[in-house]
């Protein structure tokens, strides 16, 4: 069986569905993407956002990335904690 068409399916029933719960999982799951592009561009020695601008802001731009990815995430749990309640 093949599981990447139901890990598929359940991204996309989070993405699409509504609710208190969907619009937290949203907030989480784009502060994950946001570390993944960081994390991508750590691991490959700023392939990613240095080809973009120089070192300095390469780094700039990779701790303004850090801060708007725990902002989502923190906002998404927030949501969740709100739910919880």
């Amino acid at each position: 069986m093949d599981y990447t068409l139901i890990v598929q399916g359940l991204v996309i029933v989070v993405v699409i569905g509504g609710g208190l719960v969907g619009a937290a999982l949203k907030w989480i799951g784009l502060g994950m993407i946001v570390f993944a592009v960081v994390a991508l561009n750590r691991s490959l020695g700023n392939l990613v956002l240095g080809s973009i601008a120089s070192d300095f802001f390469s780094e700039t731009i990779e701790n303004i990335l850090l801060l708007l990815g725990l902002a989502f995430s923190g906002f998404g749990f927030s949501r969740l904690t709100k739910i919880a309640k």
